[in-house]
């Protein structure tokens, strides 16, 4: 295997060249590119930019969704030794300006005429961008000054040269992530530190030619990334979902083998089917029940390598048939494979999963770490935990109960923040992530807390807020959380409701209402929320509970500055937005203690 990215994925089309290497989806109907088509792309595209005068070394963005284009742009820019800087296409412009001007970029590819506007809207303050290139530029005014993706002719290049000579230390991409507080910082990853990544991935799941995985979760997140990267590599295949709304219609048509999800589609999936039982007849509904529970048992005595009874054994083979096997049909009939990180996943639902046959397995990784750390394996899946570390890396914990990271997947450093990088890399080269954990019994990782986001009470007890609020979060009519309570004597919670669901049950309830900020603020409502609150911290100690909360109309999103752009909550914003609202909740707590 070569050693960079772009060597590693010419090497595949030379081994595979008729296989299909990218689907995507025209006009109703999936279509395939192969591995020689590709790879011709790929170089028309590096002329391309040749020809506009990129060399090795030179910054080029990527603002987009998901689509070969995509892909065929990022192998063009790393075959001419350029850097990548992925960007998410629902940033906001002043964070859009500073990615551009930070990392200094010259070219930049887009999707579209929506995003070109918001890259239109900034070009006198981005000095460095000169050249900008449209994967589609249908509703763009030829007055403007953009290049088509498609149209090579125009710069009058063909593939002069064979690229950049590249060597693994060399830098392959900047990806931008925030964190709760201050400004995006920018990863700097070598061509080494993905490809240690996906060589193990391939390695630990034994990724094939004949694997397929389905791509939705953003191109920028490198999560999605790597793991595309690894289908190339094995000489897989990748299709892309059309948008966000079509992804069960997409993965029905598309049939993977693996799927990359993060908790929070898991979950929705699972709400649905849930919804889907529960409406259905009596006579199906306690099929799926009787199923659930046999299944459940059958799979407790497996996990444990425990005796299991001829009878059980016949129940699993009928059950298996009957219901399992068509909740696996959904996905297409041949995953293998369902790999979730980004979140912790409600331990429910994952072993739902796994009693209905899915292998649903978690890992653990940051950008930082190109990203991947450790995984559970299909052979060895203890549920509620992250796993093993992958090949070549270390993992220690440290004071705090800190999880400290070493191999050669560690980042290069932070792009331009020489004192932010040393602080979290240190002169011994393990990697601070911030995050809080321990090893169980069987040397796997339970993520137990983030050491930035611990709310210390005026009474001195310590809470990590991230597990509770993903607690109260399984309610089916409440999508997000944030607790708060530092320095104070109790924790309250700012609410995001799960619409759909409160308007479901308010119909059914006949709660009227003017409309929905309205509705949330109806006793019966703030009753419903408040008994899910209660159920789902039952067995927390008392500090540790909700003591009131305050629903919100709006959610938590990266456009709002609410989210972080890896989806985490920005505590501090949501602090400030809501601080007078917050102040509120705890008058009215200290009111009801005085009387």
């Amino acid at each position: 295997m070569a050693e960079t990215i772009y060597q590693s994925i010419l090497e595949t089309a030379k081994r595979y060249p008729d296989k299909t290497a990218l689907m995507y989806k025209k006009q109703g109907q999936y279509l395939g590119i192969t591995y020689k088509e590709l790879n011709n792309l790929v170089d028309a595209v590096a002329a391309m930019i040749q020809g506009l005068g990129i060399k090795k070394g030179d910054i080029i963005g990527i603002f987009s969704n998901n689509r070969p284009e995509w892909t065929i742009a990022d192998l063009a820019v790393l075959k001419q030794g350029g850097v990548v800087v992925p960007i998410y296409y629902n940033l906001p412009p002043s964070c859009l300006k500073y990615i551009i001007n930070d990392s200094k970029i010259r070219l930049i590819f887009v999707e579209n005429s929506e995003l070109f506007a918001l890259i239109d809207s900034i070009r006198n303050e981005t000095p460095d961008l000169k050249k900008i290139i449209l994967f589609d530029a249908t509703g763009v005014s030829s007055n403007k000054d953009f290049l088509k993706f498609d149209d090579t002719e125009k710069t009058g290049h063909r593939a002069i040269d064979k690229g950049a000579v590249i060597s693994n230390n060399d830098i392959a991409t900047i990806v931008y992530t925030s964190g709760t507080t201050g400004e995006p910082k920018g990863v700097i990853l070598t061509n080494d530190n993905i490809v240690s990544n996906i060589l193990s991935i391939i390695n630990r799941f034994k990724i094939a030619p004949d694997d397929i995985i389905v791509s939705y979760l953003p191109l920028c997140n490198m999560f999605e990334r790597t793991c595309c990267y690894t289908l190339l590599f094995a000489g897989g295949t990748i299709g892309y979902a059309e948008n966000l709304s079509t992804i069960a219609q997409d993965v029905a048509e598309i049939r993977p083998t693996l799927l990359i999800a993060v908790p929070r589609i898991i979950e929705k999936a699972y709400d649905m089917a849930v919804e889907k039982v529960e409406k259905s007849s009596p006579i199906k509904k306690a099929l799926v029940l009787s199923a659930i529970k046999n299944l459940n048992k059958y799979a407790n005595l497996k996990y444990k390598n425990m005796k299991i009874s001829p009878w059980l054994k016949i129940k699993y083979s009928i059950y298996n048939r009957l219901v399992a096997s068509k909740f696996r049909e959904i996905a297409g009939g041949r995953l293998r494979l369902i790999i979730s990180g980004s979140a912790p996943l409600n331990p429910q639902i994952e072993k739902i999963f796994y009693i209905l046959g899915f292998n649903i397995i978690e890992g653990y990784g940051l950008t930082e770490t190109s990203p991947v750390v450790c995984t559970n394996l299909i052979e060895d899946n203890r549920l509620g935990t992250v796993g093993k570390p992958i090949d070549d890396v270390e993992i220690k914990i440290g004071d705090g109960d800190e999880i400290l990271v070493k191999g050669p997947n560690v980042m290069k450093g932070y792009l331009n923040k020489p004192e932010e990088t040393a602080r979290v890399i240190d002169s011994n080269g393990w990697f601070h992530t911030g995050d809080q954990g321990r090893f169980d019994a069987y040397g796997n990782l339970i993520i137990t807390g983030r050491i930035k986001e611990i709310i210390v009470t005026s009474y001195g007890k310590n809470i990590a807020p991230a597990p509770l609020e993903e607690k109260i979060s399984r309610s089916r009519y409440i999508d997000q959380v944030m607790l708060h309570g530092d320095k104070r004597k109790y924790i309250v919670a700012l609410i995001v409701p799960n619409r759909e669901s409160i308007e479901h049950y308010a119909g059914e309830k006949n709660i009227l209402s003017g409309n929905y900020s309205e509705l949330l603020e109806t006793d019966k409502i703030k009753e419903l929320i408040n008994h899910e609150i209660e159920k789902a911290t039952t067995n927390l100690a008392s500090y540790e509970k909700v003591k009131t909360f305050a629903l919100l109309s709006e959610g938590f999103t990266v456009e709002n500055g609410m989210f972080t752009l890896t989806l985490k909550l920005r505590r501090g914003e949501i602090a400030k937005r809501y601080v007078e609202l917050i102040n509120a909740l705890y008058e009215n707590l200290e009111k009801k203690n005085e009387n």
